[in-house]
């Protein structure tokens, strides 16, 4: 009987047990790395065996001659010998009865005639069994629901979005500038040639995989291009799915086809199909992870009317600029609202008219009044703002610093209370303050510049208006 897909890739990102082929304990093979991974900078729990036919113990852990001499089950094996060495390791793995295995060794496809072959012997040996594997020529994976990491970083934050990436190195780099914005993840795959499991399996599987809020995907060429339509709109049905593309020139083409062997197809035909089944197609691969932070935690608008507050007017007319190039509407702020923000301005504040200049507001307190009185208004679907800006110190009230942190509370409330998604601009020294983790609290995004603002909520704006469709 078929196995479903869940039942194919638990072993890869549910396992239990891991067996790491080719562990080594001379610190220059990337075996050593990987098992030091394992040991050091995961918190699996599972059992670990390191798989060496010339040591006994590597890294302090008993080690087998081959997976055959395991005595206990092996849900997953990570491969890191030589390409012709993987192939036996692989049959093995075979005979084992393996649940599933990572191929982290280049020297494939990507190669040349003779890779390839060893490839597609490799595929064969997967249909035939029934066990899919990760790559080959990769750079491992990450799973929250193990705690597995097999890529080398030191602190991985578990969080809501999967990453799947076919370039090891871009992913890599990808994930770590998004970790170092506090970002975490549910999943990383490094997938590399893809003999096994594409992306139209991965993205299939964390369709319904409970971990995942979001599904990035790093691509240089799709295989099935009707698969992956198929796939996409299944997984766009219960989330959002955001796609960045390499392969739009010549240049990028020949690139991919010489890195992972990937066919690249036709960039318009792909925009196409992605825009048909609800993918959100990303022109700047970081704001990639910007938009599936704010994918992930606020609530889908119901429109694209959007209201824009700040504590400076130079905010507000490059938000408002941003906003409108992109299509997002800026309505005009009707005498009811406008009256109502006016109360918890000064006299000599601007006029309210949207975007809200709220420099001349009364205290901390009326300025998040202000926003939520926009959030309040049937015809604003979205807010994008500047966060009260101020600090403890040793000259403030306490009175001042009351009234801030009730500010952020209030602020961080909104998207609960009032179902509207909230986007916030702030410098890179805010997330320093105690400012910003009140407003985290309410899971509110904070990026960098007000375009990036802008195309946030765009991107919440499409994606519910495809759930709408």
């Amino acid at each position: 009987m078929t196995r479903t897909i869940k039942e194919q890739l638990d072993p890869i990102f549910r396992p239990r047990s891991v067996a790491i082929v080719g562990a080594s304990n001379n610190p220059e093979r990337w075996g050593h790395s990987t098992l030091f991974c394992v040991l050091n900078w995961s918190q699996f729990r599972g059992e670990v065996y390191p798989i060496n036919p010339k040591e006994d113990v590597i890294q302090g852990v008993k080690a087998y001659q081959s997976v055959l001499d395991v005595p206990g089950p092996i849900d997953l094996a990570v491969i890191v010998v030589n390409a012709a060495q993987a192939l036996e390791a692989f049959r093995q793995c075979v005979e084992k009865k393996v649940g599933g295995a990572v191929i982290i060794t280049a020297g494939f496809a990507e190669i040349g005639p003779q890779g390839a072959e060893l490839q597609r012997e490799l595929t064969r040996l997967s249909r035939e069994s029934g066990i899919r594997f990760v790559g080959p020529n990769c750079m491992g994976m990450w799973t929250s629901a193990a705690r597995l990491n097999l890529c080398f970083w030191n602190v991985v934050k578990p969080g809501p979005t999967a990453f799947v990436s076919q370039s090891g190195t871009m992913g890599d780099y990808l994930f770590d500038v998004s970790q170092a914005k506090g970002y975490g993840f549910a999943k990383f795959v490094s997938s590399g040639n893809q003999a096994s499991l594409d992306v139209c399996d991965y993205l299939d599987y964390l369709a319904d995989d409970e971990d995942t809020k979001v599904v990035a995907l790093y691509l240089e060429g799709v295989k099935d291009g009707r698969r992956f339509l198929e796939v996409a709109r299944k997984a766009t049905a219960r989330k959002p799915v955001l796609a960045y593309k390499m392969g739009h020139t010549e240049a990028g083409a020949r690139a991919a086809a010489s890195h992972t062997a990937s066919l690249t197809g036709s960039t318009h035909l792909f925009d196409a199909a992605c825009k048909q089944a609800g993918v959100l197609v990303c022109d700047h691969m970081l704001e990639m992870f910007d938009f599936a932070e704010a994918l992930a935690h606020q609530p889908l608008p119901s429109g694209n009317r959007i209201a824009i507050a700040s504590g400076g007017g130079g905010f507000c007319v490059v938000t408002a600029e941003a906003c409108a190039k992109i299509g997002l509407e800026i309505p005009l702020l009707d005498k009811e609202t406008q009256g109502a923000i006016l109360q918890h301005v000064r006299e000599f504040s601007p006029q309210p008219l949207n975007p809200v200049d709220l420099i001349a507001r009364k205290s901390h307190v009326d300025y998040a009044a202000a926003i939520e009185v926009l959030a309040k208004q049937d015809y604003i679907d979205g807010i994008v703002i500047m966060p009260p800006y101020g600090g403890f110190h040793r000259t403030s009230s306490p009175e001042s610093m009351k009234g801030l942190v009730e500010a952020c509370s209030m602020i961080a409330d909104i998207p609960r209370k009032y179902k509207k998604p909230v986007i916030t601009f702030a410098m890179r020294e805010y997330k320093e303050t105690a400012m910003y983790e009140i407003l985290k609290r309410g899971e509110i995004p904070f990026f960098e510049s007000p375009e990036t603002c802008a195309r946030a909520m765009k991107a919440l704006c499409s994606y519910a208006e495809h759930r709408r469709r």
